[in-house]
């Protein structure tokens, strides 16, 4: 279609305009007309031959243009076969009453976003029709809220009647959800085909206006069909209506709003939402040539679109053994971090990479992006154990979800149909990205690469190789091609100006291609397939020989075959608790060796009357019932016990008597790093790693050494628990039923080693995290006091936070091992700085007035004989302390850094 306005030229491109009528007769269209809801009004005649038409449109606005038309005859049938359009039932009244007049088909679509009101046509024979749409509401009206019977909310606030009933009254009333996401549930008296949904904004805070959503509808609850996805989305003010538009309606007497973020918020709010019906049927008359008018009428014939089809899953088809890089499912405890997820037939993949877009679902045969999720600059995306599919950066904030926790999910599915979904085992769908409109297109769809291994004729646009152990990939997002060993870096990039394809061609050769099939860069070969291996991408001949490798020469980085059971990554095993826990919040995770769930809670001192099973977020409502204080969960992993807490120092190992106990201390706000490890045995510890700072204890124990070998870099404390203890958590098993309650707090007074004598605790005021916290023990020369105030605040910087001060009299002259004990008892993880300056004897006496810095990650415990050096305490100028104070806050240095080097004329040996 081509538009002008009326006498001046030239003409310009109008939107395309899609016609079907059939009324049962053969004769072709003459003349058109027809009105939409929002007031547009068209009109048109039709050549003989229908290859063109002309006629005259009237906007909304009042402007008059003229249109003409040129029949497209390639792209028309295909256009046809995808439109949704209208089919009636149709009466005509005569003499004796209501008589059946056969099915009428009629589609309109002229790009308008409104639908067609009424429409009017006759043929080239003379036979004519005129008709109205009706909504399908029973009342004859096309907002069909009224036929709302319950809804509701999986999050509310209660005690302010900001409820779920509040959407569908006819108050200003609002509900509030103290959540990002949050699901809305609507049920029906009856099945309506929705055509349009309406949501209104609340009074107050427009950063809780929802911003994506996808809206579901279902006709027995529990398979649910995904009628429209949004993202990127505000409301237009307060108190104000947005109108959404069903492209594929169907009969539901069910639908779901499962709202995925808000516009900045943590929390959503909305005032109400509305529902309003397609067309139901229509009134009218027909008249056929040389015949008067007679009364028409018809019923609309409803079809639900085909649904998925739903099966249940097999028994292994969730678990992670089952599951092999590059295939098209995801089980729960999966994650994808620069690796992909291709479809059955390969004609959809979903890439997570760092990139822009870092998540989207691309169509190999058109090669362009059908969906384009929101999160923004992320390193993981994970299924935690309580089937949320969420986003983590590499700090270990979620940044993402999709707000599925606790619904029964149990994989992630990239699906032919382009959909990217959550299932439960009966395979019905939880959560959809929505089946995106795929225009029609051919060509051959090209042979993708799956798993670990390139064959000839195969390529990568888009898509990732990972090599079996999960610590290599190859990763190509359409343009960057790098391979990456997790734990270390990338060791081979290729930054090519444009779009390219790997390809592995038929004579062997490994080449990056332009999309025009030009060659970029002949990268190796000839030789049969293309492996990603640990440690390197290499290309092997027919005997299995290595002809190139991605690193240096042709061995791999590491030989070592990893030992079973396979474990995953450190970065997976924390985005697991951190789903379970909450984000941000630290805990700990343990393993016992030889005990049982009931023992290992009464030995943490959780009462056994109080011991009850469930999810995690009922065990957190457990704690929440009965007050303040720690939730402790345990689940049976063979002989074993894996236990975890929202504790981070929670003191396992010195409360479960058992014959091994190792134990990662992951302090809030971190995705391992800050983390500590512990290995005791017998009652005594014999290992011990830290990040901040760095320090190794006990090396020279088997298991632990064994298991550092292995690992792609010994910080991964995760990795490092359960290579030793040989135990994997199954993610199932953490999202499934737990055995956990509360412990009962009790207080430990700190004592002396040497004399008992008990000790005050510590009081230490809330403090800014960068301010160095000083310790006086030494009461004996109040000038030199005055003199070490005011030295550590002459530092050499701007805009520094003031020194913490503590003065407890009881703790004069009491040894600065004694004085770290009670610091790490009265500020607990996360509030545990990385040193502490003590004004003790020495420095009150010397004339430079040197507090003594002593590092908070150790224990105040004598040192084994076969313990690596690690320096605990030294000498420093006052006014250097907030250097040290904050570069261990911020975590650009680590104690051992100053500790153990020069630092220059501020510190004192």
């Amino acid at each position: 279609m081509w538009q002008r306005a009326r006498d001046s030229e030239p003409w310009v491109p109008g939107a395309r305009l899609l016609v079907h009528v059939d009324d049962g007769g053969t004769e072709a269209l003459a003349q058109l007309s027809w009105t939409t809801e929002d007031g547009t009004q068209c009109s048109l005649g039709f050549s003989p031959d229908l290859a063109g038409c002309y006629g005259q449109r009237r906007t909304a606005d009042g402007d008059m243009v003229e249109v003409r038309g040129e029949l497209d005859e390639q792209r028309g049938e295909q256009d046809r076969e995808g439109a949704q359009g209208y089919e009636f039932d149709t009466q005509v009244r005569d003499a004796d009453g209501w008589i059946p007049a056969g099915r009428l088909r009629v589609l309109v679509e002229d790009g308008s976003r409104a639908p067609v009101q009424w429409v009017a046509w006759h043929d080239r024979s003379g036979n004519a029709c005129s008709l109205t749409l009706r909504p399908a509401g029973p009342t004859g009206n096309a907002d069909v809220s009224d036929l709302v019977v319950a809804v509701s909310a999986s999050a509310e606030h209660h005690g302010a009647g900001e409820v779920a009933a509040n959407l569908v009254d006819t108050s200003s009333s609002k509900w509030f959800a103290p959540h990002s996401h949050a699901s809305l549930d609507f049920r029906l008296s009856q099945p309506v085909p929705v055509k349009r949904y309406v949501l209104t904004s609340a009074n107050d805070a427009p950063d809780r206006d929802p911003a994506a959503w996808t809206l579901r509808g279902s006709a027995d609850g529990r398979l649910w069909r995904t009628l429209d996805a949004r993202t990127g989305q505000s409301l237009p003010g307060r108190h104000r209506s947005r109108t959404y538009r069903i492209a594929r309606p169907g009969a539901y007497n069910r639908y779901r709003l499962d709202i995925t973020g808000s516009n900045g918020s943590p929390h959503l709010q909305l005032e109400a939402v509305r529902f309003l019906a397609g067309s139901g049927g229509f009134v009218g008359y027909r008249q056929r040539a040389g015949h008067s008018p007679v009364a028409c009428r018809g019923t609309r014939v409803m079809r639900i679109p085909p649904e998925i089809p739903s099966q249940p899953l097999p028994d292994d088809a969730t678990t992670p053994s089952a599951w092999q890089p590059g295939c098209s499912w995801l089980p729960l405890g999966g994650a994808l971090s620069m690796e992909s997820s291709t479809s059955p037939s390969g004609r959809f993949t979903v890439l997570s990479g760092v990139y822009d877009p870092p998540l989207a679902i691309r169509d190999n045969l058109t090669r362009a992006y059908v969906w384009v999720g929101d999160a923004r600059s992320f390193s993981l995306l994970s299924l935690g154990p309580d089937g949320d599919l969420a986003a983590w950066d590499h700090h270990g904030r979620r940044v993402w979800g999709t707000g599925t926790a606790w619904r029964g999910v149990r994989r992630l599915e990239m699906r032919d149909t382009g959909d990217l979904v959550l299932t439960d085992a009966h395979g019905g769908i939880v959560w959809s990205t929505g089946i995106p409109e795929v225009p029609a297109a051919s060509g051959e769809l090209p042979t993708v690469a799956r798993g670990s291994r390139m064959r000839r004729g195969e390529s990568l646009y888009g898509q990732t190789l990972t090599s079996a152990d999960g610590s290599t990939v190859l990763f190509h997002d359409g343009r960057v091609l790098r391979c990456i060993v997790k734990g270390h870096t990338s060791h081979w990039d290729r930054f090519y100006d444009q779009h390219n394809v790997l390809e592995l061609g038929e004579d062997g050769v490994l080449r990056a291609l332009a999309l025009d099939g030009s060659e970029l860069e002949r990268i190796a070969g000839p030789g049969t397939e293309l492996v990603v291996a640990r440690g390197a991408a290499e290309l092997r001949d027919e005997t299995g020989g290595v002809v190139w490798a991605s690193a240096n020469g042709p061995a791999r980085l590491d030989g070592t075959p990893v030992r079973e059971p396979a474990v995953p990554r450190n970065d997976v095993l924390a985005a697991w608790f951190g789903a379970l826990i909450g984000q941000g919040r630290g805990f700990c995770v343990a393993v016992v060796e030889e005990s049982s769930p009931t023992q290992v809670l009464e030995r943490l001192g959780v009462v056994p009357c109080s011991v009850v099973r469930g999810t995690w977020r009922q065990l957190q409502q457990r704690r929440e019932a009965v007050g303040a204080g720690s939730v402790v969960a345990v689940v049976a992993a063979g002989p074993d016990v894996i236990v975890l807490s929202d504790d981070a120092t929670l003191p396992v190992a010195r409360s479960v008597l058992a014959e091994s106990v190792a134990v990662v201390h992951a302090p809030a706000g971190g995705n391992g790093y800050g983390a500590r490890f512990t290995l005791h045995q017998r009652g005594e510890l014999v290992s011990e790693f830290t990040d901040q700072p760095f320090r190794r204890k006990g090396v020279k124990v088997p298991e632990v050494a064994a298991a550092l070998a292995e690992n792609d870099r010994d910080r991964h404390r995760f990795e490092l628990l359960f290579r030793v203890c040989g135990v994997v958590p199954d993610a199932a098993g953490l999202g499934g039923v737990l055995l956990g309650g509360v412990p009962v707090p009790s207080a430990e007074p700190v004592v002396a080693p040497d004399t008992g004598d008990a000790l005050p605790p510590l009081v230490i005021a809330e403090r800014d995290t960068l301010s160095p916290l000083v310790i006086r023990t030494d009461f004996s020369d109040e000038d030199a006091w005055n003199q070490v105030v005011t030295r550590l605040g002459e530092p050499w910087m701007d805009n520094i936070p003031e020194p913490h001060l503590v003065c407890e009299p009881a703790y004069d002259g009491v040894p600065a091992e004694r004085v770290l004990k009670a610091v790490r008892a009265a500020l607990p993880e996360p509030d545990l700085p990385g040193a502490v300056f003590i004004a003790d004897a020495t420095t009150m006496r010397h004339k430079a007035h040197p507090p003594l810095a002593v590092s908070t990650e150790w224990d105040g415990e004598p040192f084994e004989p076969d313990e690596e050096a690690f320096v605990t305490q030294f000498r420093i100028r006052p006014d250097a302390a907030i250097e040290v104070s904050c570069n261990l806050g911020i975590g650009t240095m680590d104690f051992e850094d100053f500790a153990g080097s020069d630092v220059g004329e501020r510190m004192v040996g």
